[in-house]
Order: structure tokens, then C-alpha cells, then sequence
């Protein structure tokens, strides 16, 4: 197998643990959590393993989102696999929204956020409810966050473009 072979079936099996996984974290990611309040980034330093994420809905790109497209906010590593560690669904209208990403909510036992020196997390609104960006979606990402920081707070304010 090829180099790029590989990298595509990586992407491919990273995007059906995705899919296969929402059912799952759908019923348990639902629990109510506290709203977004303010559009900060500050990162606060506590345990490892555990992040809470304040999602909201920039204004910019608000009225191209319809309150029963999905959203999914999820965890990944800064540096390898771009399989997500952690992954919670949500709805537009559940939005503005904070969750807690952790080891919980991971895919698989082997990768896990608390084995994350630096995670990137993403809040993307999917138009075509896939979990694979698409032309047309919505989102927002962060810069890599080290491993300790408590919590931090994502805008989604960008058009995903050309996938």
C-alpha cells in the first residue's frame, strides 16, 4: 500500500468510527450544560483529560445555519492521527452550548484525550448531517491546546470552502 493509500484509508476508517459513534454520543453527550456567555479564548490550566468547550454561532454566519442542522464538537490530537478523541453532537438550536470533552466521550480505548499532550477542537455545523467536512459547512477551530487547560471558548464563524 502506498503512502497516500494509507493516508486515505486512514481517513476513511477515522470517518466511519465517526459516523458509527454519533448514536452513541448522541444519547449521552445530551445532558443539559450551561451556555456560552462571552467570545474569550482564555484557557484555564486543571486536569488533564477533561475539557469544557463554550460553543456559539457568530452572527456573521448565523442566518446560513437551520436551527435541526447537526453540530459536532469534537477533540483531536495536535500532532498524528486526525481521528477524533472526543466527540459530542448537537443541534444548532442547542447552540449557544458548553460541553465537557473527555475521555468518556472518546472512540476507542486506545485514544483517549488524557493521552493528548495538545488537542485542536473543532465546532463544525453540518449541512449534510456527515461528520466530514463539506463544502458549505460552518465552523470554528482552535489553536492547539495543551493538556491542563480547564476550559476554553470556540466561535463557529467560518465557511468551510472546496472540500
Amino acid at each position: 500500500m502506498t503512502i497516500s493509500g494509507f493516508k486515505r484509508a486512514m481517513t476513511y476508517l477515522g470517518i466511519s468510527a465517526v459516523i458509527s459513534s454519533i448514536a452513541v454520543f448522541q444519547t449521552t453527550s445530551m445532558a443539559a450544560e450551561k451556555p456560552a456567555t462571552s467570545k474569550s479564548t482564555a484557557h484555564k490550566p486543571a486536569a488533564s483529560g477533561s475539557l469544557k468547550v463554550a460553543v456559539s454561532l457568530s452572527p456573521e454566519v448565523a442566518s446560513k445555519a437551520k436551527p435541526d442542522d447537526v453540530v459536532f464538537i469534537f477533540a483531536r490530537a495536535a500532532q498524528g492521527p486526525r481521528m477524533p478523541l472526543a466527540v459530542a453532537r448537537k443541534l444548532v438550536k442547542d447552540l449557544p452550548v458548553t460541553v465537557t470533552l473527555d475521555d468518556s466521550l472518546s472512540m476507542t480505548p486506545e485514544m483517549k484525550m488524557s493521552n493528548a499532550a495538545e488537542v485542536i477542537v473543532v465546532a463544525r455545523v453540518s449541512k449534510s448531517g456527515l461528520a466530514t467536512a463539506q463544502a458549505g459547512d460552518l465552523e470554528g477551530i482552535s489553536e492547539p491546546i495543551k493538556a491542563g487547560t480547564k476550559a476554553i471558548t470556540l466561535s463557529i464563524s467560518k465557511v468551510v470552502e472546496g472540500q
